[in-house]
């Protein structure tokens, strides 16, 4: 589970870059890997991993204060640790993970699986999810889209582009009202199936009902 790595028992925040699960490390930790900013202005070195598992806490919507996207943050735990794994808001990436929510067990361990490929010069990305060797699948479909609202072509500036407002909205109220109550409600159970006091053996009791 998890990263398949051991580490300190704080939260471990974690992103998605080159199609991979990827966590900040300092300078010359083993494994690692530079990485630069686009402008060139910023270094710093991760650690990349195929994927994360464990058993979902938390969803939820991080707004940005400073400007750079809002966030989708899926909290996921194995044994002690906990990992934070964040994606902006409005991606493909985030959007895995939506059209798999009615599909999702919250009480069952989940493995989150990033996908990046470069296709005719464009990169495409998605996040697949599994329970065990089991692909989740997707809750909306193009065929089947159910009641999530289509995307639509809007103007700026002159440009004609893709506008998903409405399918996030659908998406963001669908987390809220009815997969965070699960996750919620699972984990509940779990905590007090871990408090539940262990039955004691009567040492003079020799199983007979009387």
């Amino acid at each position: 589970m998890g990263l398949n790595q051991g580490g300190s028992s704080n939260r471990t925040y974690l992103s998605i870059s080159g199609g991979k699960i990827a966590k900040r490390v300092p300078e010359g930790t083993a494994g690692s890997i530079k990485c630069n900013s686009k402008d060139g202005t910023k270094v710093w070195y991760e650690q990349r991993f195929a994927s994360l598992s464990g058993y979902i806490v938390d969803v939820f919507k991080r707004v940005s204060e400073q400007g750079y996207g809002d966030q989708l943050c899926v909290v996921l735990k194995d044994g002690s640790e906990e990992y934070q794994i964040q994606m902006p808001w409005s991606s493909r990436y985030s959007s895995g993970f939506f059209l798999s929510m009615p599909n999702i067990d919250a009480g069952k361990e989940i493995t989150l699986t990033p996908w990046s490929k470069e296709v005719d010069g464009k990169t495409r990305t998605m996040l697949y999810l599994r329970h065990g060797q089991e692909d989740i699948k997707w809750g909306w479909t193009k065929d089947n889209p159910g009641n999530m609202p289509e995307m639509k072509q809007i103007k700026v500036k002159g440009q004609i582009v893709w506008d998903d407002s409405e399918r996030q909205e659908f998406f963001e109220k669908h987390l809220n009202d009815i997969f965070m109550p699960q996750v919620k409600a699972v984990s509940s159970v779990k905590k007090l199936d871990s408090y539940a006091p262990q039955a004691v053996e009567d040492p003079d009791d020799d199983g007979l009902p009387f």
